[in-house]
């Protein structure tokens, strides 16, 4: 279902030769050929395509047109389109009503009631309408996925959440009205909670319904292939063909069809796609290719193509940050007690704070818009709202956030350093200080990356102060061999969340965690640090509504956690370039596979239109969570 990452899924990785650029530019700045056709003008010079037709290439084929099922992210892309939750998240990502048109909230948080849209058809693949949408048809769905007899991948949404629903998947109860998903009548859902969750809305986008006469009758046989399901999306499939074609068409009988703007998506499967996208793209086979750090400087090079190169917005579902080893179990070698000495003094641990140029690091990544990666908050920025506010900017987190450089300031980090070289000196400690930094040597750029780093920082404080020593981990089981094992001084980290919600990135420095183990420090001073951040997570836990009042507490323990340099943010996430006939900036969310909202334009969208509607949507969004 949809509220993953769909990772690698959707990072095509495109090659092609240059020389085939010759007499091809003529694709990429038109579509297809509309003779006779008028099209309409657009912001910024844009013009939409009089044929609103949808041309992709894909190379990883379907297993499943049941959307209930293991919900990967293959099965999920052929059916985005074709069914809707009860809401959705809009093109500010904003979560706004879908199949649910309202809902209320019990004073306690623990029971939400939502009113589904009256009259809404389901339809086959010729569009005929063949029945309404009911309540029953989201309990038929949630009654499949939790039975523990189907083995659904979308258990993850019911159990620990609904009230009930974990009994009933492990088997003890066969009673399914003992969980918490209730059809109250034709057009009343009601979700009873195992207790209250401000972020219960993020979920909502993956309780979806099927046509509960239909379900019943099919079974396991629900969605074998596109005959055998009706549509509730914009989109009904009108052919199936695996591993060769899938084409989508308008439903008319959509409850939004207003803001479905395309007539048609042709999908065709090419096992090749990763390496011919961009060069059916100049060809105008297709109306979108991602352009792969492969090919990338030979793109933004050469005249035919360097205007239409474009970049995608971070992705803020995955967040990175150089971590301390608050409890190093790495070899005697690099001198582990010495280390944690170090970082044990708050004025050594602020001069790598304020020293990490993260722009120079990240030229390693995308050379040509680092500036858009960057962070000095670990929640990022239009990650969640409240009261027309982004959380970044509530309470203590917006002095963080405004700084200058993103913290980077060389000034501050030598100061930090005198200070902290006479306290350490004082207590014994060895310089320069060993730091390992080990890096997986078959992500892209990590290895470049860390040769950055330790120059830069080096370069700044001093190779007598810090000696960063580089290693490559394995090839495989990075993860399990290095951080959570704790065999690293000073690394960068990630973790993805899903939630709109602060708490969504808490999990690498609560208790029993295995990024940073913060929890396990033994230094008095770090230790009592840490007591206090964790009192202020359970003070802000502690309020159960989504409000200033929870999110200004949230900001209070995060900026605590920066403000004692206890761990570093870094960056967000980054995407392929892109070549498209498309407005990236109308689709649903930045790693969104939906195509509500969007319209294919006439030429290839350039860069320079890009950045003009990049600030529109930045000043729109501002607008939208002040609503």
């Amino acid at each position: 279902m949809k509220s993953k990452r769909k990772g690698a899924a959707f990072l095509l990785a495109c090659v092609m030769v240059i020389s085939a650029l010759a007499g091809c530019s003529g694709g990429a700045d038109k579509a297809k050929d509309t003779s006779g056709d008028q099209v309409t003008q657009g912001p910024h010079g844009i013009e939409y395509a009089a044929d609103q037709t949808l041309r992709t290439v894909y190379s990883s084929e379907a297993t499943s047109l049941n959307p209930f099922a293991d919900g990967s992210a293959n099965d999920w892309e052929a059916l985005s389109n074709c069914i809707d939750g009860l809401v959705e998240v809009d093109q500010y990502k904003n979560t706004v009503p879908s199949l649910a048109e309202s809902w209320t909230v019990s004073d306690d948080g623990t029971v939400y009631t939502f009113k589904i849209r009256k009259g809404l058809q389901w339809v086959d693949t010729e569009g005929n309408q063949m029945g309404e949408l009911t309540a029953k048809d989201f309990v038929t769905v949630a009654n499949w996925i939790c039975d523990p007899a189907n083995a659904s991948g979308s258990t993850l949404y019911f159990s620990g959440i609904v009230k009930g629903a974990k009994d009933f998947i492990a088997g003890k109860t066969k009673d399914f009205s003992t969980v918490g998903f209730k059809a109250v009548d034709d057009n009343t859902l009601q979700i009873t909670l195992e207790g209250p969750l401000p972020y219960f809305l993020s979920y909502c986008g993956s309780y979806m319904p099927a046509y509960a006469p239909l379900f019943e009758k099919l079974g396991s046989k629900y969605g074998a292939d596109n005959n055998s399901m009706y549509y509730i999306g914009a989109y009904r499939m009108t052919t199936f063909a695996p591993q060769s074609k899938r084409v989508y068409e308008k439903n008319d009988s959509y409850w939004d069809s207003k803001n479905v703007h395309i007539k048609k998506i042709i999908s065709t499967y090419n096992a090749e796609a990763t390496t011919l996208a961009p060069e059916m793209f100049l060809r105008g086979e297709v109306d979108k290719a991602p352009i792969s750090t492969d090919i990338l400087d030979q793109w933004m090079k050469d005249s035919k193509t360097k205007d239409i190169v474009i970049p995608s917005l971070p992705d803020t579902t995955y967040m990175f940050y150089y971590a301390f080893n608050y409890m190093p179990k790495f070899d005697q070698k690099y001198e582990p007690d010495n280390w944690n000495k170090a970082i044990s003094n708050e004025n050594f641990r602020q001069s790598l704070y304020w020293g990490l140029d993260r722009y120079k690091a990240l030229l390693t990544k995308d050379p040509y818009n680092a500036q858009m990666l960057q962070s000095n908050s670990v929640t990022p920025k239009d990650w969640c709202s409240v009261d027309g506010k982004d959380y970044t900017e509530i309470g203590d987190m917006a002095a963080i956030t405004s700084r200058a450089n993103y913290s980077f300031d060389s000034k501050k980090a030598l100061d930090y350093k005198e200070k902290a070289k006479k306290e350490l000196e004082a207590e014994g400690v060895t310089f320069p200080i060993k730091m390992l930094m080990p890096y997986n040597p078959t992500t892209t750029y990590w290895a470049k990356e860390v040769q950055v780093v330790k120059q830069q920082l080096t370069g700044l404080l001093g190779s007598d102060y810090i000696e960063p020593i580089l290693e490559a981990g394995p090839s495989t089981g990075f993860l399990s061999s290095v951080r959570r094992t704790g065999d690293y001084a000073f690394m960068k980290c990630n973790n993805g969340a899903t939630i709109a919600d602060p708490a969504a990135w808490l999990p690498a420095f609560a208790k029993e965690n295995n990024w940073t183990f913060l929890d396990q420090a033994t230094d008095p001073a770090v230790k009592s640090l840490a007591d206090q951040y964790y009192a202020m997570v359970d003070d802000a836990n502690s309020v159960y509504t989504k409000s200033t009042e929870r999110y200004e507490k949230f900001a209070k323990a995060e900026a605590f956690l920066l403000n004692h340099a206890l761990v570093i943010p870094y960056s967000t996430d980054n995407k392929d370039y892109m070549v498209e006939r498309l407005n990236p900036f109308e689709a649903e969310d930045s790693t969104s596979v939906r195509f509500k909202y969007q319209r294919v334009l006439s030429k290839a969208l350039t860069k320079d239109q890009w950045t003009e509607l990049y600030r529109d949507w930045q000043t729109a969004k501002e607008k939208s969570i002040q609503k």
